[in-house]
């Protein structure tokens, strides 16, 4: 056996054991680093809907005092493998040194994050599954270095789609506890001081939502959060949102907008912290799940409550196609009959306590109760 077939064959169990995404990150990189070895990584959880960064891994990444010039040259300016783009690249893995044919230095990721930090090569991985981006890596070797070869990269290429389904998956894991200060929302006003993001003021529940995102921190703050706010000065003070799963497998969403430009001269933002809508959340487990559109438009109906004859004539085809629908997603969702299908579609993720168990049509899930 070759030692990318052991690297390979390891990765792969360990993907099909994994329960959480960044244990994942730390156990994987130091298997991959005997076949591509790195000076430094940091791995990511992405948005799928957005592709926004959410949290991760960065404690073997970039110093800190480098991030706010990264933050700032992710959402504001146009540079070479940044992981939208990549996202939608065909192998959605690539290295500085490739994309600018040779010359790094004209990457200012490069001149101004890279080399201050000692870095030289580095090489980006977006993690897809079925499509979609789940999560993401970033290697780096210290200048001087040679680039990542075309074996690593294809090698991580390879690895990325088991890896990503791996990440996906658990992000599955319903929430281990459900206490009321998160049910939300949280509030808090954050001062923007030039690259600087601090947290002025925050309410109780923003600060225990905040703790709980699986982030590194800048002045205090995740990461994504203080990309999230990057974002929204890059868009000219345009609302930014993303989704966020906490330590707790809580799903969150978070939303930054303008508040107010002070006496100070600082511009202040608002972060609202809360829990993700039940329709949102739905649209978020089909994802996870890998259901088709049209198999996630059968198990919306399904769980509404709508016999297989009444779906076949809301969708317009017949029952026989919805029973094969319906046998795909109890196969996805590992469930053998409706209630199960409830139960793990919805109620093992999302413990709604305000809300009624009123179906809707075709705008959502649930209502909430009167």
């Amino acid at each position: 056996m070759t030692p990318e077939s052991t690297v390979r064959d390891r990765i792969e169990r360990l993907c099909r054991k994994a329960t959480d995404p960044l244990a994942l990150y730390r156990d994987v990189v130091p298997v991959l680093d005997r076949a591509v070895p790195a000076d430094l990584w940091c791995g990511l959880l992405l948005d799928p809907a957005t592709v926004m960064n959410t949290g991760g891994y960065h404690d073997e990444g970039l110093p800190v005092e480098v991030l706010p010039r990264l933050l700032e040259l992710e959402v504001g300016t146009d540079d070479v493998n940044q992981f939208p783009a990549l996202t939608r690249d065909r192998a959605g893995v690539a290295t500085i040194h490739r994309g600018t044919r040779g010359r790094p230095e004209l990457s200012a990721r490069y001149r101004d994050v890279n080399v201050p930090a000692g870095m030289g090569p580095e090489l980006r991985a977006v993690l897809r599954d079925r499509g979609r981006p789940w999560g993401a890596f970033a290697f780096f070797r210290e200048v001087g270095s040679p680039d990542f070869s075309q074996a690593e990269i294809e090698l991580v290429a390879a690895l990325a789609p088991d890896i990503a389904a791996a990440v996906r998956r658990t992000l599955l894991v319903s929430e281990i506890a459900h206490r009321d200060a998160e049910d939300g929302p949280g509030m808090a006003v954050l001062r923007v001081d030039g690259l600087r993001v601090d947290l002025e003021m925050a309410s109780a529940a923003a600060r225990v939502l905040l703790d709980q995102m699986p982030d590194t921190r800048i002045d205090g703050l995740p990461v994504g959060v203080v990309m999230l706010a990057a974002r929204l000065i890059a868009a000219g003070g345009r609302r930014q949102s993303a989704r966020v799963r906490l330590r707790t497998g809580r799903w969150m969403s978070v939303q930054i907008d303008v508040l107010e430009t002070a006496d100070d001269g600082l511009e202040r933002l608002s972060l609202v912290i809360e829990p993700v809508g039940p329709y949102e959340l739905a649209e978020v487990i089909a994802e996870a799940y890998g259901l088709t559109a049209r198999e996630r438009e059968v198990a919306r109906l399904v769980v509404g409550g709508n016999s297989n004859p009444e779906v076949a004539s809301a969708l317009s085809i017949s029952v026989t196609t919805v029973q094969d629908h319906l046998k795909k997603v109890f196969a996805k969702l590992g469930v053998g009959s409706r209630h199960e299908l409830t139960a793990r579609m919805f109620f093992d993720q999302y413990l709604p306590r305000q809300l009624s168990r009123v179906p809707v049509g075709g705008d959502g899930w649930y209502l909430p109760a009167d």
